[in-house]
């Protein structure tokens, strides 16, 4: 192993965080009343809503339900920059 590969190391999360937030989802989705079919029918409105808002999705978009008490919650998230803004 390299030194830059000892530093690289450090920066990166380590995999308990990793393995936590893939179980909170999990556990979120398994707990919500919505199927997966709602929610990657909503995840491609939520890309053409961006679209007719004058916005570019850049990225990932995410959308995770979660429950609380009664309640759905769900939670997107949609990296976006304004249409024909430079690339970075």
């Amino acid at each position: 192993m390299t030194l830059f590969n000892m530093f690289n190391k450090e920066r990166e999360e380590p995999t308990a965080v990793t393995a936590d937030d893939r179980l909170s989802l999990v556990l979120s989705y398994q707990r919500s009343d919505i199927d997966e079919k709602k929610l990657k029918l909503f995840q491609s409105r939520l890309i053409e809503l961006c679209d007719d808002f004058g916005y570019d999705v850049v990225g990932q978009v995410t959308v995770v339900p979660q429950s609380k008490e009664r309640t759905t919650i769900i939670n997107a998230s949609i990296p976006v920059r304004p249409k024909g803004a430079p690339k970075e």
